[in-house]
């Protein structure tokens, strides 16, 4: 049983155009999460999750109650609880390898729902917007489509995605939820930002700018330890172009939707690509072969590196 909705089972192939026809429903339960204030998260308790990372937990977890993502524009952030158990995964997709990705979430969830007879996978969707260049309905496609697709019993139960996820400005689109926090211990959702988005981002982003198409998992939560790599990016050819252009310049080249980027969009990407160029070969001149690692300080919900 793949992909199910209101008890129904979903028959595949499907279109976001379609399904935004046939679950209309799904509008109305989008005006609860979309009228919410954005929360600013603290470093306390959460686990930042970046654009192709992957990561869950469980409520019995003492370093971290809450997972999240942030600047999701035609990508979505998705999260997959056991209603039974409480274990939750959070996957921040931007359209490369979902079909693992969704697995990489379910198999997070399944090791930490062992011995939970009772209860069942609840799917929450939010992201995208009807941008000119349809990226956001490629991404919604390609989900949809692995859901309906996947040999374990999905219940879609929040779809705030794409049409259902756009506000008009000057009659430009944009999305209205850019970032998403849930709470591991009672499931709720809300909109929210993250100041603090954990260590290595210039990094981590690195990896994905580069060409890295796998969602990698992140975090151990029997451990409760945050590993970044090893992995190696490629090396970008006239990188001291990139990084000579201005804020705007690198907006119009380097995203889907550059007018409805953050303000640090460009900001973000420079320090990525300082990073590609000062450390190339990272496997080696980062990572020296090993992982990085990191345990939550309690206090201050700093990352510690261990390693």
């Amino acid at each position: 049983m793949p992909l199910i909705i209101q008890d129904v089972k979903v028959q595949g192939p499907i279109t976001i155009e379609s399904f935004i026809k046939e679950y209309p429903h799904f509008q109305d339960s989008s005006k609860d999460l979309l009228n919410q204030e954005v929360r600013i998260v603290g470093p306390k308790k959460l686990l930042f999750i970046g654009q192709r990372e992957v990561a869950g937990t469980s409520p019995q977890d003492k370093s971290i109650s809450v997972l999240g993502s942030d600047d999701a524009t035609t990508c979505h952030i998705a999260v997959l609880r056991h209603t039974g158990s409480g274990a939750t995964s959070l996957i921040h997709f931007d359209g490369c390898s979902i079909v693992k990705g969704l697995e990489s979430m379910v198999a997070i969830v399944n090791n930490l729902t062992e011995n939970v007879s009772l209860g069942r996978l609840e799917l929450h969707l939010v992201g995208g917007f009807l941008d000119e260049k349809e990226n956001s309905h490629d991404v919604s496609n390609k989900i949809l489509n692995a859901v309906c697709k996947s040999p374990h019993a999905i219940h879609l139960v929040t779809a705030c995605i794409t049409h259902h996820n756009t506000v008009y400005r000057n009659k430009i689109p944009f999305p209205v939820v850019y970032g998403l926090a849930v709470n591991v211990k009672t499931g709720e959702l809300h909109p929210a930002s993250f100041p603090d988005k954990g260590p290595d981002i210039p990094l981590r982003g690195a990896r994905h700018f580069t060409g890295g198409k796998e969602n990698i998992e992140i975090y151990d939560s029997k451990t409760e330890v945050l590993t970044i790599g090893p992995f190696n990016y490629e090396e970008m050819p006239h990188i001291d172009y990139y990084l000579s252009l201005s804020d705007y310049q690198i907006r119009q080249l380097l995203s889907t939707s550059p007018d409805q980027e953050r303000e640090d969009f460009a900001q973000n990407i420079r320090a990525s690509l300082m990073q590609i160029r000062d450390f190339p070969n990272p496997f080696l001149t980062v990572f020296k072969g090993q992982p990085r690692r990191y345990r939550k300080d309690a206090e201050t919900g700093a990352w510690i590196m261990i390693t």
